[in-house]
């Protein structure tokens, strides 16, 4: 990576799908940012790392041994404060740094984000990253908020079984892309509603049921009913989108509708 500025700016994904991303969002606010994992020399990692990393980060950084990992995770870790500093940014909140902000894994593995100072007129912030085969991608709102993003391999067709059932395979071939992108879109479609809901269901991929496919803008909406007490949100929708031969979806749910459902 040659510009590790120019890498890391989220230009990666168009205006008009982060625009979308934005107005599907609780309060019509999502900050999105996509990326290149660095595959920088060591000089170059040890920048990055002092620039964008607290210690208790940087000494988390230090648990993992092989090089992709660590590169893996410092990308994603650097998407999402880049996110929550573009998000904060937008309210007119007094500059912070990426040392301000720090972020932590909770007991059950799903990050959450620490201020060092928090503005008063902000409301509570939402993280999620997720990377694959040298892509990683942050996003930060409010509500809650999941991603993911995933390669497209043959791997997908060999676990259709656990996430894919007969009634949305026939759903899924009424989108125009190949049966890859169609498994795709559905497996980061549940893995992002699976990451909104970590906190407070854990979540089956066969509890997860598409029921409908609409297109907004152009991007394709999947339209899920959840299994179980969560059934009562009703629709939980992804917006999803193909990067090259990566398959993406993001889940933003407003708060306020656990309230109402009697789930938080």
């Amino acid at each position: 990576m040659t510009d590790t500025s120019a890498e890391l700016n989220g230009k990666l994904l168009s205006d008009d799908f982060r625009l979308l991303l934005s107005s599907r969002a609780p309060g019509n606010n999502l900050a999105t940012v996509l990326s290149d994992s660095p595959a920088v020399g060591e000089q170059q990692l040890t920048q990055l790392v002092a620039a964008w990393l607290t210690d208790q980060e940087q000494d988390y950084l230090d648990r993992f041994s092989f090089a992709k990992r660590r590169s893996e995770w410092l990308a994603g870790r650097i998407c999402a404060k880049r996110a929550v500093l573009d998000l904060l940014a937008r309210q007119a909140t007094d500059p912070l740094g990426p040392l301000d902000i720090s972020i932590h894994n909770g007991p059950k593995g799903r990050p959450s984000v620490v201020l060092a100072e928090t503005p008063t007129e902000i409301g509570k912030l939402d993280i999620s990253i997720s990377h694959s085969h040298g892509k990683a991608i942050g996003i930060a709102g409010y509500g809650l908020c999941g991603v993911d993003i995933q390669h497209l391999s043959d791997t997908l067709f060999r676990v259709k079984s656990r996430f894919c059932d007969e009634f949305e395979t026939a759903l899924l071939e009424t989108i125009l892309e190949n049966d890859l992108v169609q498994l795709g879109l559905l497996w980061v479609s549940k893995e992002a509603i699976r990451k909104s809901f970590s906190d407070i269901a854990l979540l089956g991929f066969l509890e997860i049921h598409l029921e409908r496919i609409t297109v907004d803008r152009g991007y394709r909406l999947l339209n899920f009913r959840l299994g179980g007490p969560m059934s009562r949100l009703g629709t939980v929708s992804t917006t999803t989108h193909v990067h090259s031969a990566y398959a993406l979806a993001v889940c933003t749910v407003d708060a306020t509708r656990l309230k109402h459902a009697g789930i938080a």
